[in-house]
């Protein structure tokens, strides 16, 4: 099966809690306007983006090079309309840009990341939960910022479940583990929780990622910014991104390696299908050969561009596997909900 099969995310429910696994990763889309070459790479920036998650990999001089002449890095490409604008829609060589970004030094995100909830209160002297339908602004660009840097997040629809579940005071008082919780509606692993105050013209949002961490709900990371509605939704993504990356990101080396990989309680051929699909959409597995099937146990062999730890890293991001105490291999329990 080819590496690059992706399952459809967003910001769409999701009713099993796990990892998702982010669809056209390499795809992206630009106005044309008769110069196919600019197209193109425009397109190529949206792809390189989404992939590094980092917006300044398009100032490298590699990738500057690179955008000059992206037909090479093309695979195949359409046309698609979007009101009364034509948009070209290019798929590109997964091998290809990978390649590039490790060149340029920058680690990559693969498509399997974690699903974000954000719940942010605005006051702006009365606190309220932005919803995903709140008519205020604030959830197309905070989705539109999400999207540009390939990050799957979820805005709570704030309908009567959510409001039992979750109020404005819960959120400005960070009790992160009943949010996660009530979270899991939306497939959400990690949940961004933020106070949004008006300060004259703009805003300041202080803000704190929360997720499972040995066991318990823990603090992962936080920021603080300020401005506009673009300003703040552009400088949470962009920290947002650049701790995935640095967390779970894969720097990918010349050489390849082999690596085994047990896995139990596999109870059939879907659930031999769902691992080999999200194994394939680790940024450090290029391969994935499945072995024969043992009662409920499965040998994976896997392929390497990377080292093992960020397989590791990568595995943690799927709550359906817990590790298996096993000194020098990798064992994991597979458990669906």
């Amino acid at each position: 099966m080819h590496k690059f099969l992706f399952a459809l995310c967003g910001v769409l429910f999701a009713c099993v809690l796990s990892a998702a696994q982010v669809n056209d990763l390499y795809q992206g889309m630009a106005p044309t306007s008769g110069d196919m070459t600019a197209a193109q790479s425009q397109a190529l920036s949206e792809v390189l983006v989404k992939v590094s998650g980092k917006r300044d990999i398009l100032a490298q001089p590699d990738v500057v090079k690179a955008l000059a002449a992206p037909q090479e890095y093309v695979q195949q490409y359409g046309y698609q309309d979007e009101g009364q604008v034509k948009m070209l829609k290019a798929q590109f060589v997964p091998a290809k840009v990978n390649a590039l970004i490790a060149g340029s030094k920058y680690a990559l995100l693969g498509p399997a990341r974690p699903q974000l909830a954000f719940w942010l209160v605005q006051d702006d002297g009365e606190r309220r939960i932005i919803s995903d339908q709140s008519g205020d602004g604030w959830s197309p660009v905070l989705r539109s910022q999400a999207q540009t840097l390939g990050l799957p997040v979820s805005i709570p629809l704030m309908d009567l479940d959510d409001s039992m579940a979750v109020s404005a005071t819960d959120v400005w008082g960070r009790f992160a583990g009943p949010i996660l919780k009530a979270s899991q509606r939306y497939g959400a692993e990690m949940v961004v929780l933020g106070q949004l105050v008006a300060q004259g013209e703009g805003w300041t949002l202080n803000w704190a990622l929360y997720g499972p961490k040995s066991g318990a709900t823990e603090q992962l990371t936080k920021g603080e910014v300020q401005g506009s509605q673009q300003e703040i939704a552009t400088g949470l993504a962009d920290t947002l991104a650049g701790w995935l990356v640095e967390n779970y990101g894969a720097r990918l080396g010349g050489v390849s390696s082999s690596q085994a990989l047990q896995i139990e309680g596999v109870q059939g051929i879907d659930d031999m299908i769902s691992l080999q699909k999200l194994l394939q959409g680790m940024a450090s597995v290029t391969q994935v050969t499945i072995g024969q099937l043992n009662g409920d146990k499965v040998n994976f062999s896997l392929t390497l561009q990377g080292d093992r730890a960020e397989l590791i890293r990568g595995l943690e991001l799927e709550p359906r596997l817990q590790r298996l105490p096993d000194e020098g291999n990798l064992r994991y329990q597979w458990s669906q909900p």
